[in-house]
């Protein structure tokens, strides 16, 4: 039985993306639109960290996901680590553990022999991407928004975010910490195994790491707010401009999903209007990191 929905979000559905490396523009693309249609998106390069056993880290993310969708083109078709993902996720799906494969066709090839007869995702034509993104989110339960979709063309995508993140020496982060705004509207529990953590007594959330620290805040029964501390951006002072989107970009959060309402010296406020979000990045005093809080409660005041 699916938990019940609270009222500050609709449920997260997430998926495992397997995929060769040579393609990798797709599968980028492909993950900010479905994270844009509310979809956590297993990717390898924003879960792995130097020293994880990659074995354990990829089976766990199988285990933990709804939607198993494979990349399916000359390049991954013999790959030896996609053929290995997708035998694990056959195997689940036969023994019964509530996860689908999602066969996508990004190039035409001759899919695996227990592939063959499935209907997949048609994406071999790049000018009906829209169609076939559209059929995609069907198969998986998402109302489709058109206006969720991102725009590469936008100088301020999600690309360009990373890139400033990185040149300000930002680390990327990873799980749990990667775009921190699927947490809204969790289950505190469901919440406690996303980030691998335990409710305090009044029910909130905090995982730490050498670079990050994140207070995931309950109302009742759900997460309402969430707020994410840079370590590395301390000691900051209130009188100095700071750059958000080098600080968004660390979260793989791009400013062309946002709107920007408010700006001063210390403190920036945004709409994420597709998820009805306020999100504010802000150095909260002299010597502090600075932050970024998500909260669904003031969006639009």
């Amino acid at each position: 039985m699916r938990e019940k929905k609270s009222e500050f979000s609709p449920m997260i559905t997430s998926v495992f993306l397997s995929h060769n490396h040579a393609d990798k523009p797709f599968i980028r693309k492909l993950a900010r639109d479905l994270e844009g249609h509310n979809v956590k998106c297993w990717l390898d390069e924003a879960e792995m960290k130097i020293g994880d056993s990659l074995i354990q880290k990829i089976r766990n993310g199988i285990d933990n996901v709804e939607y198993f969708a494979v990349i399916l083109s000359p390049n991954s078709i013999n790959a030896p680590w996609v053929v290995n993902e997708l035998d694990v996720a056959m195997n689940l799906q036969i023994s019964g553990k509530p996860i689908k494969v999602l066969p996508i066709m990004l190039k035409e090839c001759e899919p695996p022999g227990f592939l063959i007869g499935k209907l997949y995702g048609d994406f071999k034509d790049e000018s009906k991407y829209l169609d076939s993104f559209k059929t995609l989110t069907t198969s998986m339960g998402v109302v489709f928004n058109k206006n969720a979709l991102s725009d590469d063309s936008c100088p301020h995508n999600l690309g360009t975010a990373i890139d400033k993140a990185v040149s300000y020496n930002l680390p990327l982060m990873s799980s749990p910490f990667h775009r921190p705004f699927q947490y809204m509207g969790m289950s505190v529990e469901k919440a406690e195994k996303a980030v691998g953590a335990q409710a305090n007594d009044v029910g909130n959330i905090i995982v730490e790491n050498p670079e990050c620290k994140m207070l995931l805040e309950a109302e009742g029964n759900f997460i309402s707010y969430v707020d994410v501390e840079l370590k590395r951006t301390a000691p900051r002072s209130q009188s100095t401009e700071f750059d958000s989107e080098s600080i968004l970009g660390a979260l793989s959060i791009g400013l062309s999903e946002l709107e920007l309402v408010r700006k001063q010296t210390h403190f920036h406020t945004y709409y994420d209007h597709r998820k009805r979000l306020k999100i504010g990045v802000s150095c909260q005093y002299d010597g502090a990191p600075i932050s970024v809080g998500f909260s669904s409660k003031y969006y639009g005041q």
